[in-house]
């Protein structure tokens, strides 16, 4: 039975930002450039706006390699296909050896070596990629290859990559939000400094602004990453189920946190 394994949605939103961004910025640099030009006879801006708008394309064109990827487990082989092409294809019984590196709960790569000079390289930005290592590790293993990877090695990645996992599903919840509420502390910090004309206004509400990161940094790493370091090496490789309605819960609670740290900073603004 096959298993498809995609990146992550976000990757496809930074392709299209591309291009929403990237070639209408372009064109107004080399419309600036040509009224200038026709000004002063210098056309250096239409010169960097024709260059950003290919580097932007080239750009836009590279991430297919991600959003248009699709890596395909099944009984034989793992595949790598683009746009329905394949691109690279190792045989479990070819693989040569397995190995990974990670920065512990950041991120990191696990790459594939088989008979092929092109080794498949594996990043935490596919989307259940912890499931994906789990599911390459039991193919290896049914057919006594284990050697070809470092057990310590690659659960260390795996434990990795499976908090990626689960940071990007936190994330994509509470970071929309904290943006949201960044912009109405942004909005308030200005509006009092210039009608109070106090420079301490401002420094209460940066600290407004890092009570709420704070909080976002404490649910990650002193309670999910510190989740994880508790299981053991020994765990067969399973780690403990993701509660996705608990960590909302959690991340409502930081960001009523930053709208009560916006109150005080607007109360204590008030009267200074």
């Amino acid at each position: 039975m096959e298993q498809k394994y995609v990146y992550r949605d976000h990757l496809k939103k930074i392709q299209k930002w591309m291009l929403i961004i990237g070639i209408p910025s372009s064109v107004l640099l080399i419309i600036l450039g040509v009224i200038l030009g026709m000004a002063r006879g210098e056309y250096i801006f239409v010169g960097i706006g024709v260059f950003f708008g290919l580097y932007d394309l080239l750009l836009y064109k590279s991430y297919d390699r991600f959003t248009k990827a699709v890596f395909i487990l099944d009984e034989e082989k793992i595949v790598l296909k683009i746009k329905g092409i394949v691109k690279e294809e190792i045989k479990y019984n070819d693989i040569t050896k397995i190995d990974s590196k990670s920065l512990k709960y950041t991120g990191g790569w696990m790459v594939i070596y088989g008979q092929s000079k092109k080794p498949l390289r594996l990043m935490v930005t596919i989307k259940d990629i912890g499931l994906l290592i789990k599911q390459l590790k039991l193919k290896v293993d049914e057919i006594e290859k284990s050697y070809v990877y470092h057990e310590d090695k690659l659960i260390k990645f795996f434990k990795t990559a499976y908090y990626a996992d689960q940071s990007w599903q936190r994330s994509s919840y509470f970071m929309p939000r904290f943006l949201l509420i960044l912009v109405i502390q942004m909005i308030l910090a200005i509006t009092f400094l210039i009608i109070k004309e106090n420079q301490l206004i401002g420094y209460i509400f940066i600290v407004a602004i890092l009570v709420q990161l704070f909080g976002f940094i404490y649910v990650e790493y002193f309670i999910y990453v510190k989740n994880i370091k508790k299981q053991s090496d020994q765990t067969n490789w399973d780690i403990v189920p993701y509660d996705d309605e608990l960590a909302k819960k959690r991340l409502k609670k930081v960001l009523y946190l930053g709208l009560a740290a916006t109150m005080i900073a607007v109360i204590i603004g008030l009267f200074l």
